[in-house]
């Protein structure tokens, strides 16, 4: 696999690995589109850009530990049990991995999309926008999953405005990703289309 076609195939499946992150459909406890996918994305994503990005590699054992917490959430509710909230410390363990796997996946996006993006396409500045939200999302995520103890009529308007938030930004972070991803093949031919100039001149 050339370096272009590691690049092209990682972003694709950090944007892939994101629809399962922000659509989450359920059949009574059990989830169709389970987390976890996303983050063996997620994990795959980051072997073919870790070249790219050297700090990605510092990713893959919050990755690894995010993929294992959401199976296991996923095989617990086949039981109709819920590990959230089960145990408050592991709770925010697991928010905080979390929250700072994503705001460093996204800043070494934005990392790639400045050497590749199209001259005005400024995928960058959006993905650092996103990463913003995204950050402040599951930050409040955490917060509101609290105050449901004591308000839980207020956090159930919080939590439908949230949501729609959260749906927006994930559709707008996917067709960001899948923007670059396009850019890098773009810029995979124009250079294909030089080499096969160069051999020819040859």
């Amino acid at each position: 696999m050339t370096a272009y076609q590691k690049l092209y195939t990682g972003i694709g499946r950090a944007a892939w690995g994101y629809f399962f992150i922000y659509f989450d459909f359920n059949i009574n406890t059990v989830s169709i589109l389970p987390s976890f996918i996303g983050y063996m994305l997620f994990l795959s994503a980051i072997n073919c850009l870790c070249e790219e990005e050297r700090e990605l590699n510092l990713l893959r054992t919050l990755g690894v530990i995010l993929t294992v917490w959401h199976v296991a959430s996923w095989l617990a509710s086949w039981g109709s049990i819920d590990l959230d909230g089960m145990l408050q410390v592991v709770d925010i363990i697991i928010g905080v991995v979390n929250i700072y796997f994503h705001f460093q996946l996204l800043t070494n996006l934005a990392s790639i999309a400045t050497k590749y993006q199209s001259a005005d396409d400024e995928l960058d500045a959006k993905l650092l926008r996103y990463r913003t939200l995204q950050t402040v999302m599951l930050t409040a995520v955490i917060i509101v999953g609290y105050l449901a103890k004591w308000l839980p009529e207020l956090v159930t308007v919080v939590s439908i405005g949230m949501i729609i938030i959260y749906l927006i930004a994930g559709i707008l972070l996917m067709k960001a990703l899948f923007d670059l991803r396009r850019s890098i093949s773009s810029d995979s031919d124009s250079n294909n289309t030089d080499t096969d100039i160069e051999t020819e001149e040859i």
